[in-house]
């Protein structure tokens, strides 16, 4: 009997040793995997302590197809049935939205509001839509596809067209902004944005973030960083800036545990993310303390732009790295 108890406990060791270890092959040899069902494109990212899903669907008032939702798992099995640790619905945009309105509304006395990204006409997540998704595509490995499927993959690219009121919608009735949004998605948890605006009528964008965050309750700083260069550290639950705009391109995101991190990061070089439409005192990157980080790309100096014209920025998320 003591031998036969014996040898069934070992038994149930090596089965647990032998799952553990394909568990383990399995994470190594797939890093990233995509599922698309019904146009609810899932990213799966995995490694041996770290694992996680970001969800891109349609959200918020303006239903726009945007990241929706970030999971966080104890293991590739929690994963597989679905038990995430940590959990977050998006609330609020990552690709910002604007004060943006009509060339001949400049002078009218219209009340600014945001539209566009999470804003309906309330200017705030209420209201009637400000937006619209017209348009979305999605590439896995270089093909493009529409079909449900769940796969391993080593690179995602998604992209997405939306149309964008302006404040003076109930005047002008059209369409301001065209906004071309690309995503490509790597298996080390990089996601990089590029952005392309098309004015549809004259128009001036007066005030727009572009690149931004929320800010999980898991995380408790924010660190504002020019490349790898800590400037300024400060808790994540109050109104912070950088304290200089010198190099500033970067907005890291951690825990005083430091298990989970996100770096936020604008390319400098070019285009909107060059800072030549901030105004004088305006920072770079901004934190707010109801959960959001923020890069100024246009803030107290107006960007006029003809039908026709197009600007564009460049950044990146790194999660987990």
């Amino acid at each position: 009997m003591k031998r036969n108890l014996l040898t069934s406990a070992f038994l149930i060791l090596a089965i647990f040793a032998n799952c553990q270890k394909a568990e383990e092959k399995t994470t190594t040899e797939t890093p990233m995997t995509v599922k698309n069902y019904e146009g609810h494109i899932h990213i799966g990212f995995f490694s041996t302590d770290k694992n996680m899903q970001i969800s891109f669907y349609p959200c918020g008032v303006n239903n726009l197809f945007a990241i929706a939702k970030v999971s966080y798992f104890a293991s590739r099995t929690d994963y597989l049935q679905n038990k995430a640790s940590s959990e977050f619905s998006s609330c609020t945009d990552w690709v910002g939205p604007y004060f943006v309105c009509s060339a001949s509304s400049v002078s009218a006395g219209i009340p600014q509001k945001f539209t566009g990204g999470w804003h309906g006409s309330n200017g705030d997540g209420t209201g009637t839509p400000t937006a619209s998704t017209s348009e979305t595509r999605f590439v896995i490995d270089g093909k493009e596809t529409s079909s449900n499927l769940e796969q391993n993959c080593n690179q995602v690219d998604l992209y997405v067209t939306n149309l964008i009121h302006g404040y003076d919608y109930a005047k002008t009735n059209v369409n301001l902004l065209k906004e071309s949004v690309h995503y490509t998605i790597k298996p080390n948890r990089e996601i990089d944005v590029e952005v392309k605006i098309v004015a549809l009528e004259d128009a001036v964008i007066q005030r727009y973030y572009g690149l931004q965050s929320q800010n999980f309750s898991l995380f408790d700083r924010v660190n504002y960083a020019a490349g790898q260069q800590i400037v300024n550290m400060e808790a994540i639950n109050i109104d912070s800036r950088c304290k200089t705009n010198e190099g500033i391109n970067t907005i890291l995101l951690n825990s005083s545990k430091n298990k989970h991190q996100l770096r936020v990061v604008l390319n400098t070089s070019e285009g909107l993310g060059a800072s030549n439409n901030i105004g004088t005192g305006i920072p770079k990157a901004f934190s707010a303390s109801y959960g959001k980080s923020y890069f100024n790309l246009v803030n107290s100096k107006d960007l006029p732009l003809k039908k026709g014209e197009e600007v564009s920025w460049k950044g990146s998320y790194f999660w987990d790295e």
